[in-house]
C-alpha cells in the first residue's frame, strides 16, 4: 500500500484472468475472451476499468478508448456490487452514444462521439459519477466503490 492509494481487495478476483481480457479488438473479441471467466472478476474488471479511465479524462475518455467495450458488464458489476444509481448513471452515458450503444469496435464509438455536437453530453455525468462512486482525498485515496466492490468480491 503507497500513501496515494489504500489497500483493495477486489482485484485479487480479476488478476488470474488478467492476461486474458481483451477489450481492444471489439466487442466480439472482448465476448470471447471473457467466456471462460467467471462473471464476478468480469464485473470487477469492469468497474475497475470504468473508474479508472473516467476518472482520468471523464466518460469521454472512457468511451474514447478500447475500454468503453466493455461498458455493459461495467453496469452489470456497478448492480452487482450494490451501486445501483452508478449503475443507472453509466446506463444513461450510454446512451449520450446511441441506442443501441456502438459497441462493436473503439472505432465506432470514436465516430459517435465525434458527431456528438453538445460538449456537455457526457461531460454532464462526470460530476455525479465522481460525487458517488470516488471521493476528493488525495492521501491514502480510497474511491467509494472499493467497500462495496470489496465486499462483493469476498462473498462466495
Amino acid at each position: 500500500m503507497g500513501i496515494f492509494n489504500a489497500r483493495r481487495q477486489y482485484p485479487s478476483v480479476y488478476l488470474p484472468y488478467w492476461e486474458v481480457f481483451n477489450f481492444y479488438d471489439g466487442r466480439d473479441k472482448w465476448r470471447e475472451s471473457i467466456r471462460e471467466i467467471p462473471e464476478k472478476a468480469v464485473n470487477l474488471f469492469a468497474v475497475h476499468w470504468l473508474h479508472a479511465e473516467v476518472y482520468n479524462g471523464g466518460f469521454d475518455q472512457y468511451f474514447f478508448n478500447s475500454t468503453g467495450t466493455s461498458a455493459p458488464e461495467a453496469v452489470r458489476g456497478f448492480a452487482a456490487i450494490g451501486m445501483a444509481e452508478v449503475a443507472e448513471l453509466v446506463t444513461e452515458a450510454m446512451k449520450a452514444l446511441g441506442n443501441p450503444y456502438p459497441d462493436e469496435s473503439t472505432d465506432q464509438r470514436r465516430d459517435k462521439l465525434e458527431q456528438i455536437e453538445d460538449e456537455t453530453a457526457l461531460s454532464r455525468f462526470d460530476d455525479p459519477f465522481y460525487e458517488l462512486a470516488d471521493t476528493n482525498q488525495f492521501f491514502n485515496k480510497l474511491p467509494k466503490f472499493v467497500p462495496f466492490a470489496d465486499r462483493y468480491a469476498a462473498r462466495a
